[in-house]
């Protein structure tokens, strides 16, 4: 999928069809758009990062409004999520995903859709991009917030969000052994949270932090994998460089399609 999209294989489409059930015609009406036709034409503005009004016509492709409109459906009740879940789940039966340790930071994004007062809800011209990764730096969960907001209460958020679905056992909620973060982190409540968590943190002080006694922890979780993962995704998806999206829900959705993307090409890889 990499480079000028021309529509999932077969055995892409193989991974996703398993999650949009086959669902008959009832009533009159014009037929809904075929799961596939639609998720052809999100993914192409996810990877060009063209305007919605550029969306290629063909048999391939859904509409604009139809897959703009399945975009925040998708997103609603819950589908995209179990997407990335059952994505996690056969990357996990693969033995892709190293828990040994993980990293968390966050990436500004200039907005250009409306400005974020009408998006977010606050005074400002863009929001920051929250990612985790596990150690060998690949995504395990993204979402987007106010760029004025404090980012050390959304760590809690992106360990509560990674969900692998594995089996019959239905949805598990899977974390890293140790997690790292920059000095803007720095805080021991979030030490404490992650401790309580089962998680070792990894996260150094700031100068003017006052000198605690003890021997220094040693750093074995380096967080350089989730700025790499931060250029995956501008490279990879054009779209997630600028926040064109007014609305919150279509740019997080956007970015957890960014993850499922990346994890079916490691598996198909």
């Amino acid at each position: 999928m990499a480079g000028r999209f021309e529509g999932l294989s077969d055995a892409e489409w193989s991974i996703f069809e398993k999650i949009f059930p086959k669902k008959e015609r009832k009533g009159p009406g014009r037929p809904a758009s075929h799961p596939r036709r639609v998720m052809n034409s999100l993914l192409y503005i996810l990877i060009v990062g063209c305007r919605w009004c550029n969306l290629p016509i063909g048999k391939r492709w859904a509409s604009k409004s139809s897959a703009h409109r399945w975009l925040k459906t998708w997103y609603s009740d819950g589908t995209i999520d179990a997407l990335k879940a059952f994505i996690l789940g056969l990357a996990q039966n693969e033995g892709l995903i190293d828990w040994k340790s993980g990293a968390v930071d966050g990436s500004f994004s200039p907005g250009k859709g409306g400005g974020a007062e009408v998006a977010y809800g606050y005074k400002g011209k863009g929001i920051l991009i929250h990612l985790l990764v596990d150690a060998q730096g690949m995504p395990l969960s993204a979402f987007s917030a106010p760029a004025n907001e404090d980012e050390r209460k959304h760590v809690g958020e992106l360990l509560e969000t990674v969900e692998v679905k594995t089996g019959k056992a239905g949805r598990l909620r899977k974390k890293v052994k140790r997690l790292a973060a920059g000095k803007g982190y720095d805080s021991d409540s979030l030490r404490n949270s992650l401790k309580d968590a089962g998680i070792q943190p990894q996260i150094p002080r700031k100068r003017n932090a006052r000198k605690r006694c003890g021997r220094p922890v040693s750093m074995k979780a380096p967080r350089f994998q989730v700025e790499r993962a931060f250029s995956w995704l501008q490279r990879k998806f054009r779209r997630l460089v600028v926040r064109w999206e007014r609305l919150p829900r279509c740019f997080d959705a956007f970015l957890s399609l960014s993850v499922c993307v990346m994890w079916i090409q490691r598996i198909m890889g």
